[in-house]
């Protein structure tokens, strides 16, 4: 069984992380986690860094620009984005004119709630740039299922079941990471950990038993484990 994890972090060392993977996604959410530690990333992996379009706008793009990350990363709690905001990081989006692959950060929690993630902006931005791969971390996390309806028809939206599966395994949203993975589009599902906020194994274990409950076929869940991501963030990095 091979494996691509992505979506990990790297602050806290790899020396918990209990799994064999082919490569990783390493994601940066913020510019001074970029700046220690993007030298301590190996070959198999790629690198994706927080859209810093406030403060750091140039340094985004020129790593960008010199192919130094695979992809861009944008979080809405940890960058106290409000639905206001988002007109002004679209716009600077369209100066970055991207086509690097967009993680947005789809997990709600906490009682933040004005920085909360916004369904109606990923729409807005996956439409807006239809050839940019859209990815949303984490499904949606407990609102998964109004994730997967209302976004489903975008054929650049993909899903990573980072965190999600495992953190949400004993609740009522679990039957729905069964939906996405039974009826989603196998060629736009990701396997993620989250490492170290998840411990990676028992990340795995879930995925790997949802796949296991719909019958999912081999070839399928290779897709699904390996090679969606790896494509796509190997790819851009070329």
């Amino acid at each position: 069984m091979k494996i691509f994890d992505c979506h990990c972090h790297i602050e806290n060392g790899f020396q918990q992380y209990n799994i064999e993977v082919a490569g990783r996604n390493i994601i940066f959410n913020t510019i001074e986690s970029y700046q220690q530690h993007k030298n301590e990333l190996s070959e198999a992996d790629a690198l994706t860094l927080v859209f810093d379009y406030r403060n750091n706008f140039e340094l985004v793009k020129k790593s960008a620009d010199e192919k130094k990350i695979a992809a861009l990363k944008i979080h809405s709690r940890i960058q106290k984005i409000q639905e206001e905001d988002y007109p002004v990081l679209i716009e600077r989006l369209e100066n970055l004119n991207p086509v690097l692959p967009i993680i947005i950060d789809a997990f709600y929690y906490g009682d933040d709630l004005e920085f909360q993630p916004n369904l109606k902006y990923i729409i807005e931005i996956a439409k807006k740039f239809p050839s940019c791969p859209i990815v949303v971390a984490h499904c949606g996390g407990y609102e998964v299922l109004k994730y997967f309806y209302h976004l489903k028809s975008l054929e650049n939206i993909y899903f990573d079941l980072s965190f999600s599966p495992a953190y949400l395994k004993n609740t009522s949203v679990y039957a729905d990471f069964k939906n996405l993975i039974k009826f989603g589009n196998e060629n736009r599902l990701m396997f993620g950990t989250d490492f170290p906020f998840i411990n990676a194994k028992e990340q795995l274990n879930s995925v790997l038993q949802i796949l296991e409950e719909c019958r999912i076929k081999e070839g399928t869940s290779n897709r699904i484990l390996f090679s969606n991501a790896a494509e796509l963030f190997q790819a851009s990095r070329k």
